[in-house]
């Protein structure tokens, strides 16, 4: 996941060498190409302290902003350092605030747990951009699945019915299946419900 972009190449060439100028508009631009990403993976961070995500997230880019020096050769070069940032702003934070017992300094430290982490933050994150891609009503019908509603209570919310939805979450789940691996659409599975609870934490609604 973690090399997966959405982007033309000349159109990253172009931005990445704006970027690394420092160019305001540009370096906005890939702020919010990597927002979700970092979102899903500062909140499963910090979800046991009173830190909101988007204020981590936005302190690594401030850093980053302040650092002209530093120039990246690829896009997936700043999303890397971006994580590993975040993940020393975690660390320096427990520090701090003397809790360092309560997150085990092994786990911080853990390599396998840290690349897991940003795997289950990159396949929510594509689960969100599929779900822009599907139509208003498939992607609705979806996401009202996947947070546990019945298809009886979809179809009553929605007023169609009960086929319409069966044939519509079909449709929506081949449509995944089609664009994510077996192994991706079963972590998607479990993590989703994670995702809900996080996304309600911090008010974040609908990505």
């Amino acid at each position: 996941y973690l090399t997966r972009m959405m982007i033309p190449e000349k159109e990253e060439t172009i931005l990445l060498k704006n970027f690394n100028r420092r160019i305001e508009k540009d370096f906005g631009k890939v702020y919010s190409l990597f927002y979700n990403d970092l979102f899903y993976f500062t909140a499963k961070l910090y979800q046991h302290t009173e830190v909101e995500p988007r204020d981590a997230i936005h302190d690594v880019f401030l850093n980053l902003w302040q650092s002209p020096s530093l120039k990246f050769e690829r896009l997936t070069d700043i999303k890397a350092y971006l994580y590993v940032s975040l993940r020393n702003h975690f660390k320096s934070y427990i520090r701090h605030h003397q809790c360092v017992e309560k997150y085990k300094a092994g786990q911080l430290l853990d390599k396998d747990s840290f690349e897991v982490d940003i795997i289950e933050s990159e396949t929510l994150s594509t689960f969100h951009y599929i779900l822009g891609l599907l139509p208003e009503e498939s992607a609705e019908i979806l996401k009202l699945f996947f947070d546990g509603w019945k298809v009886e209570e979809i179809a009553q919310k929605l007023g169609k019915n009960k086929q319409t939805i069966y044939n519509k979450k079909s449709e929506a789940i081949a449509y995944l299946k089609n664009k994510l691996s077996k192994d991706s659409l079963l972590l998607l599975f479990i993590l989703v419900n994670s995702e809900r609870l996080q996304r309600e934490k911090w008010g974040q609604k609908d990505l």
